[in-house]
């Protein structure tokens, strides 16, 4: 295998976040965005959980979580400190607490709020009450420094703000208001409007087994 290989879905948050560390850290992967109501038997037969993300080392060994798509990014990336910078020693802690807290309490609430009509016990407003929870205390932290520990963004806030970007749109189309203060907003606005963007969220044409190769990033 020549290249790595990374299944995606555009908008999924998991992959927005394993793309932005790829994008950051300057690793170039061969990509396949997939429809995830009818996926192809060549991503079915490579993952054990057939959801996105995941990537195909060239040795073929198969990563499936996003964070550890991440981690593999940073050990791979040949930018200098990259490691330091992004995911620096005395905040290992701080930083995998805050991921979880986002991936097994925050997500929960989230997609119940989000996607209220798929759940049999849909309690929109209560999903909603308690995901606003974690957007204040994020908040609080925020209004502390620009990013979650300090002035420069570790893998904490790469892994979360496809999340709050997703719960900030579920709110615009059930138009809600006043549910970020200016800290998390501001937070939000400087991936959004950062000048790599454009390239993360990239629309590829869904790939099938004859496509012609596609690579990300793009340009």
């Amino acid at each position: 295998m020549k290249n790595d290989i990374f299944y995606s879905f555009r908008r999924c948050p998991y992959a927005i976040r394993a793309r932005w560390a790829l994008l950051i850290c300057g690793i170039k992967v061969e990509i396949r965005e997939i429809d995830l109501k009818n996926k192809p038997l060549d991503f079915l037969n490579n993952s054990k959980t057939k959801t996105v993300p995941i990537l195909i080392k060239k040795n073929s060994e198969v990563i499936e979580e996003s964070l550890e798509i991440i981690l593999w990014a940073l050990s791979e990336s040949k930018k200098e400190n990259i490691k330091i910078i992004y995911f620096p020693e005395n905040k290992k802690e701080d930083i995998f607490e805050i991921i979880n807290e986002n991936d097994n309490k925050f997500k929960y609430h989230l997609d119940r709020f989000k996607y209220a009509t798929r759940y049999q016990n849909r309690d929109e407003e209560f999903h909603f009450t308690n995901a606003i929870k974690f957007i204040k205390r994020w908040n609080e932290l925020l209004s502390e420094n620009k990013y979650f520990f300090g002035d420069k963004p570790t893998i904490a806030d790469w892994s979360i703000w496809p999340f709050v970007r997703q719960f900030r749109i579920a709110c615009e189309s059930q138009k809600r208001t006043n549910y970020f203060e200016s800290p998390i907003k501001n937070w939000l606005d400087s991936f959004e409007k950062n000048a790599e963007f454009k390239s993360l969220m990239y629309k590829y044409d869904l790939w099938e087994p004859l496509s012609k190769k596609n690579f990300f990033p793009c340009n």
